[in-house]
C-alpha cells in the first residue's frame, strides 16, 4: 500500500512539483536563520578568552572613573602581580572624504598595552603619535599602515597620527575600541576599569572580595575575569538567541504560507485519485491503511523538501553573512546539527499535519467509488466554519471596542491586540463563504462586459470556493502583513512628523548628531551662540534614566529644556511649565498609574536622584522622550554630557543656517539641518526597518505565487476532459490560455482584496494599542496599497503561464477519451 502510494507520487512528480518548491523556502528560511545566529555568536567567541585577567574593576555608567590613586590601592592587595588601567573615550576615525567611519555609538577608543586585549594582525604596536586600527575599520577608513589619519575625540577636537598597525580585539563585555593610541595620556588619565593579573597560586575568588572592599559599591563593579569571559559568553548566546527568535517569526509566516499550498495540494491530489483509493479499499487495504499511506507520502515529500531547504538555508545563511559583515572583518560559518535537525523537523512535520485533514478524507472512501466515472467528493457544507468565524470577528470586535480610549494599561493593550488577530482568524474562516458572496456577482458583471474567456475564467474561479479561499490564504496571510506593517510605519512616521512640527519652529536651525540620541559635547551650545546673527539658543538633552512612583521604579527617557527654549511638548492635561516640574506622556503616565499632582523621583546614576512633581500631561508617543522638565533640575555633569540637539533662530534663518554649518564644517560627527530634515532623519530608521520586513514577509508572498501555480496546474490536470469537450466544439487555443488567466487573476485579486482591508485594520488595531492613539488616527499606506494591488495582478499572470500553456496544448480526442 505505502509502495504503492510512493511509486505514485515518483511517477507523478509534477504534481507536486510547486509544492516541493514552497517547502524548500520555507524550511531554508529556518536553517538560514539558524546559520546567521550560531554564526554571529561563533565570531564574537572566536576573538578568544583573555587568561590575563584575574579581576576586574570597572565603573557603573554615568559614575566617576577610576584614578591612578585607585590603581595604586588595588596594586597593593595581597597576591596581585599588576594593576593595569584601561583608558576609554569616544575616538572615531576620518576617512578622506571627511566621513566618520560606522556610526558615532560604535566609536570608541583606548590605549595601547601589552595585555592580551590585543592581537596584532598587521604591522606594529604603535608608539607616542601613532595609532593602530581595528581589523573591522581598517578597510572601510582607507588609510594604510604608515599613512596619517585624523582621529576625532570627544567636544570636537582630533588628533593626526600616523597608522602603525591593525589589531583584533578580545574584550570581556567592555565595548570594542577602533582605535588604539600609543600615547595612553590623548583620552586622559583616568580609568574606565583597573584589570588585576594573580600571581600564581594566589585566590582570584579572594582578591576580588578584597577589591570590593576597597572600592565605592554603588559605582563600581567586581568581577573575576573568569565570571567576565563567561558573561561574555552569556551575551553572545543571548544575542544570537535573541536575533534567532526575531527572524524565526518571518520563518514561521513563510511556513504558513507553505501549509496553505501543501493543504490545498493534498486535497486536490486525494480528490483526483479517488478511483485509485476505492480500488485499493476494494481489494482489502483498510482506513488506517489509507491513512497512514498519505501521511507516509507527505512525510516523504517532506523529507525531500527539507532536504533541498537545508541546502538552500545554508547557502542563504552564508549570503546573509557575507552582505551584513562589516568590510575587513573575517566571518565564521556555523552550521550546528540543531539547526539541521529543526529545519528537517519543520519540513516534515509541517508537511504531514497540512496533510492529515487530507488523508482523513481519503481514508473515508467507500470501496463502491469505484464503480463511479466522477472521482469528486460531495461539496461539504460551508455553515459551521462560517459561524466559527463569525463568532471569531464578532469577538474580535467586541474586544477592540472595549479598548478604543487612548490610555491603555498593558492588560488591555493585550486585549486589543488579542481582537485584531481574533478577527483575522475569523476572516480566513470566512473566506470560502466570502468568496461565494464577493465573486459570484462580481463575476456577472464581468461576464456580460467579457467575452467567453471572461466568463469561463470566472466560473472556475468560483465554482469551488473553498479551493479558491485555500489558494488564496497563503496571499492573504503574506499581503496583510506586509499591509499591516505599512500602516503601523505610516502611523508612526506621520505621528512622528507632526510631533516635530508641533514643538519646532520652523525657521528654527537644527543641530544634532548623524545618530539619533546621541550627545553631542559640552562644546556645542556655546559654539552656536557665537555664530553672527544668532538670536535665541536652546538644546534638547535626552537622558535615560530610572523614575519611582508609589514604590514601583521602571526606565524611562527624559528630555531637559529650557522653559524658555523651542521645545514645547503639546499639552492635553495640567501644565507645561517645566519651571513648576515635570510634564509626563499621557500614556507613561497611565503605565506607572500616575496624575498631575504626583511626585516622582527621578534616578539618573547610583549616586544622583531627583524627586518632582507632575504639573502636566503631554500628548507624547513611542520614540520621543516621556518625562520633560527644566534643566535646572538635571545636575550640571548629567546635563552638559547630555545635549543632543540644538535649535537656534535669528531673524535671518538662511543666515543663521549657513553660519551655523560654517561654524561645525570640520566634526563629522554633527548634522546641521532644519526642521524637515530632523523628520526625514527620525523617519528613515523605520523605513529602512519596514523595506526589511517589505523583503522578508515577501517569501511567504513568493511561497503563495507557486501555491496558485499549483492550484492552477493540478486543476488543469483535473478539468482535462471538461478542457477538451471545449476544444472539439470550437474553442480555440487563444481562448483557453485566456480563461486560464482569467481565473488566476481573480483568485489572486480576490486574495489580494481581502489581505489589504485585513492588513489596513489590523495595522490601525496595531498603532492604537502599541502606540496609545486613537484607533481611528492611522495612516494609510495608499502607495503600497497601489503596489500590492499591481503586483497581485501580476502575480495572477505570471502563475498562470504554465498552467494556461499546458491547458492549451491539451490533445483534443485523448482528453475526450478521459474517464
Amino acid at each position: 500500500m505505502v509502495r504503492a502510494m510512493l511509486r505514485d507520487l515518483v511517477a507523478h512528480k509534477g504534481r507536486v512539483a510547486m509544492t516541493l518548491v514552497a517547502i524548500t523556502l520555507g524550511v531554508a528560511f529556518v536553517v538560514a536563520t539558524w546559520v546567521v545566529s550560531d554564526s554571529a555568536a561563533e565570531t564574537t567567541r572566536g576573538a578568544g578568552v583573555r587568561e590575563d585577567v584575574g579581576v576586574s574593576v570597572r565603573i557603573v555608567e554615568g559614575a566617576p572613573e577610576l584614578t591612578g590613586a585607585d590603581q595604586d590601592r588595588l596594586a597593593g592587595i595581597p597576591g596581585v602581580a599588576s594593576a593595569s588601567g584601561v583608558v576609554s573615550g569616544y575616538a572615531g576615525v576620518v576617512r578622506a572624504d571627511g566621513k566618520l567611519v560606522g556610526v558615532r555609538p560604535d566609536q570608541a577608543g583606548t590605549a595601547w598595552d601589552s595585555s592580551d586585549r590585543f592581537v596584532l594582525k598587521d604591522g606594529k604596536a604603535p608608539a607616542p603619535g601613532e595609532v593602530a586600527i581595528a581589523e573591522a575599520q581598517a578597510g572601510p577608513a582607507g588609510r594604510g599602515i604608515g599613512e596619517r589619519a585624523r582621529i576625532l575625540l570627544a567636544d570636537g577636537r582630533s588628533v593626526d597620527a600616523v597608522v602603525a598597525g591593525v589589531f583584533a580585539y578580545r574584550s570581556l563585555g567592555e565595548p570594542d575600541p577602533v582605535v588604539a593610541f600609543g600615547d595612553p595620556g590623548v583620552l586622559g588619565d583616568r580609568y574606565a576599569q583597573v584589570e588585576l593579573s594573580v600571581r600564581p597560586g594566589a585566590d582570584a575568588d579572594a582578591i576580588a572580595a578584597t577589591a570590593r572592599g576597597l572600592v565605592d559599591h554603588a559605582t563600581r563593579t567586581v568581577a573575576t575575569g573568569a565570571d567576565l569571559a563567561e558573561q561574555a559568553r552569556a551575551r553572545a548566546d543571548e544575542s544570537a538567541r535573541s536575533s534567532r527568535e526575531g527572524l524565526l517569526g518571518f520563518a514561521a509566516v513563510a511556513l504558513l504560507a507553505g501549509m496553505f499550498v501543501i493543504a490545498n495540494t493534498f486535497a486536490m491530489l486525494v480528490t483526483q485519485r479517488t478511483r485509485q483509493l476505492a480500488l485499493m479499499r476494494a481489494i482489502g487495504a483498510t482506513r488506517r491503511q489509507v491513512r497512514r499511506a498519505v501521511l507516509l507520502e507527505a512525510g516523504a515529500l517532506g523529507f525531500v523538501g527539507s532536504t533541498l531547504g537545508v541546502a538552500v538555508g545554508i547557502g542563504m545563511g552564508l549570503l546573509g553573512l557575507v552582505v551584513n559583515a562589516p568590510e575587513g572583518q573575517s566571518i565564521s560559518l556555523t552550521v550546528t546539527p540543531t539547526g539541521i535537525l529543526i529545519g528537517y523537523a519543520a519540513g516534515v512535520l509541517v508537511t504531514m499535519v497540512s496533510a492529515y485533514t487530507s488523508a482523513r478524507r481519503a481514508a473515508s472512501v467507500p470501496p463502491v467509488a469505484a464503480l463511479r466515472t466522477d472521482g469528486s467528493f460531495a461539496p461539504r457544507s460551508l455553515r459551521a466554519r462560517s459561524i466559527t468565524g463569525l463568532a471569531a470577528v464578532a469577538a474580535g470586535v467586541v474586544a477592540t471596542a472595549l479598548t478604543l480610549r487612548n490610555d491603555l494599561s498593558t492588560t488591555e493593550r493585550v486585549v486589543s491586540m488579542g481582537g485584531g488577530i481574533a478577527a483575522w482568524l475569523g476572516v480566513l474562516l470566512l473566506a470560502p463563504a466570502l468568496a461565494d458572496a464577493v465573486l459570484r456577482p462580481v463575476g456577472r458583471v464581468l461576464s456580460r462586459r467579457g467575452g467567453p474567456a471572461t466568463r469561463l475564467g470566472i466560473r472556475n474561479a468560483v465554482r469551488d470556493s473553498r479551493r479558491t479561499a485555500a489558494t488564496t490564504s497563503s496571499l492573504m496571510v503574506g499581503l496583510a502583513l506586509v499591509c499591516a506593517f505599512a500602516t503601523l510605519g505610516s502611523s508612526i512616521t506621520s505621528m512622528l512628523a507632526s510631533s516635530i512640527r508641533a514643538t519646532v519652529p520652523a525657521t528654527a536651525t537644527v543641530v544634532q548628531s548623524p545618530v539619533d540620541r546621541v550627545a553631542l559635547g559640552t562644546d556645542v551650545l556655546g559654539k552656536v551662540k557665537a555664530v553672527p546673527g544668532v538670536r535665541s539658543v536652546s538644546a534638547d538633552r535626552y537622558i535615560f534614566l530610572k523614575v519611582t512612583h508609589n514604590g514601583s521604579t521602571s526606565r524611562t527617557t527624559l528630555s531637559a529644556v529650557e522653559p524658555d527654549g523651542v521645545v514645547r511638548p503639546e499639552i492635553v492635561e495640567g501644565s507645561g511649565d517645566v519651571r513648576r516640574g515635570a510634564v509626563v506622556g499621557e500614556n507613561e503616565a497611565a503605565m506607572i498609574g500616575a496624575k498631575v499632582g504626583d511626585q516622582v523621583t527621578l534616578t539618573f546614576d547610583p549616586v544622583t536622584s531627583v524627586t518632582t512633581t507632575i504639573i502636566g500631561l503631554h500628548k507624547g508617543m513611542e520614540g520621543r522622550p516621556l518625562f520633560y522638565v527644566d534643566v535646572a533640575t538635571v545636575p550640571a555633569k548629567i546635563r552638559d554630557a547630555a545635549v543632543t540637539t540644538v535649535y537656534a533662530t535669528g531673524a535671518d534663518a538662511t543666515a543663521v543656517r549657513a553660519g551655523v554649518a560654517a561654524a561645525f564644517q570640520d566634526r563629522p560627527d554633527v548634522v546641521v539641518t532644519d526642521r524637515e530634515g530632523v523628520i526625514k532623519e527620525a523617519t528613515e530608521s523605520f523605513e529602512l526597518l519596514l523595506s526589511l520586513m517589505y523583503a522578508l514577509f515577501g517569501a511567504a508572498i513568493v511561497i503563495a505565487a507557486f501555491g496558485v501555480v499549483n492550484t492552477l496546474a493540478l486543476s488543469v490536470m483535473e478539468r482535462t476532459r471538461e478542457i477538451g469537450v471545449l476544444r472539439a466544439v470550437g474553442a480555440g487555443r487563444p481562448l483557453v490560455r485566456r480563461a486560464i488567466r482569467t481565473e488566476s487573476v481573480v483568485i489572486c485579486a480576490y486574495g489580494g482584496v481581502l489581505g489589504i482591508l485585513v492588513g489596513v485594520g489590523f495595522g490601525a488595531v496595531m498603532q492604537h494599542a502599541m502606540m496609545g492613539q486613537s484607533l481611528w488616527e492611522f495612516s494609510v499606506p495608499y502607495g503600497i496599497i497601489a503596489a500590492a494591488l499591481a503586483g497581485m495582478v501580476v502575480v495572477g499572470v505570471l502563475a498562470a503561464l504554465w498552467p494556461a500553456r499546458r491547458a492549451a496544448r491539451t490533445d483534443v480526442l485523448a482528453a475526450i477519451a478521459t474517464a
